[in-house]
């Protein structure tokens, strides 16, 4: 048995936290608002965000850092990640504890990966990326499910794996970290403009056009940075399959509301806006062309009738 720490409550970070328990980990859930903390410690469940799941009972659910863990799960929003990277910095960790960043999205002042941030604010290396085509609820609802580890020590990763994997859900290891970052911003964007494919009804050939050209832009920016530009895994294609086919996806239905013409929904945290703003940004810091992000983030800068928007999303994918 291990001592895990889970930073985040939200869907994601409650599902990771329940498939950990479940294999027989302690578990603490470090969570920010009381609701939640006494909902868990009280009734397994946390009903904002897994609706419908009954929680192991071997999690716990802390307000603070528990400092002894083995492992550290970082699964907070990429607009704080900075902030939370502070406060790991700040707590006197066991030496050896292995840190799995499972946010996806760029550090929000400076445009850096994740990885990269970390590693220069906590001045710690052990450290892997957590990736992959994984909705909360299904993984909480016992689905079969994969996903990616990066990282560069293969003999740490595989701890981390064997923390994960049971009949349910597998754990590759991968790699390069900073490949899958990318793959994990990247698709937030395609997923966006697979909406707006679906939203114009614009049929699958342009579809698969899209993808192809998003493929391509990871590629480039992988290529740059001088990171694998294999996306064959579970972080890459995978996780692009997920969000670019699926309107559970919420950057994918906010492309169908876009096409439509319709208001986003309130209360909705959709990353992909974040995202294009952000890999563009990159983008023109590493001088490298990306007309589909270019394309799509223009699409969010303001508002466009549908007809605008078919021609936009269509010359970024023909380009």
């Amino acid at each position: 048995m291990k001592k895990i720490l889970v930073i985040g409550a939200g869907a994601w970070g409650t599902a990771l936290a329940n498939l950990l328990a479940k294999n027989s980990n302690e578990v603490f859930l470090n969570a920010n608002k009381s609701k939640i903390l006494d909902e868990i410690n009280h009734k397994s469940s946390n009903e904002q965000f897994l609706p419908g799941i009954k929680l192991s009972q071997k999690i716990f659910a802390v307000s603070n850092f528990v400092t002894d863990a083995d492992f550290v799960f970082i699964v907070t929003p990429s607009a704080i990640s900075a902030k939370i990277f502070q406060e790991i910095a700040q707590t006197k960790f066991k030496k050896n504890c292995i840190f799995v960043i499972c946010s996806k999205g760029l550090e929000s002042k400076t445009n850096n990966l994740l990885s990269d941030s970390f590693e220069k604010i906590t001045k710690c290396k052990n450290y892997a990326v957590l990736s992959g085509p994984n909705f909360a609820a299904e993984v909480a609802n016992e689905v079969p499910s994969i996903t990616t580890i990066a990282m560069k020590n293969k003999k740490l990763a595989s701890a981390i794996i064997n923390l994960l994997n049971n009949n349910h859900f597998q754990a590759f290891y991968f790699k390069d970290p900073r490949t899958v970052e990318i793959c994990g911003v990247v698709k937030n964007v395609m997923a966006i403009g697979c909406g707006i494919v679906d939203g114009l009804d614009l049929g699958v050939n342009a579809k698969a056009a899209l993808v192809m050209k998003g493929i391509s832009e990871i590629q480039l920016l992988c290529k740059k940075i001088k990171a694998s530009t294999d996306v064959v895994n579970a972080a890459g294609f995978g996780d692009i399959f997920l969000t670019c086919s699926s309107q559970k996806s919420r950057n994918n239905s906010l492309g169908v509301l876009l096409a439509q013409e319709k208001e986003r929904e309130d209360g909705k945290t959709y990353e992909g806006i974040s995202s294009a703003a952000s890999i563009v940004s990159l983008g023109k810091k590493l001088k490298v062309k990306l007309d589909l992000c270019e394309g799509i983030n223009q699409i969010l800068t303001r508002k466009y009738s549908a007809e605008q928007i078919k021609e936009i999303i269509s010359k970024a994918i023909l380009s």
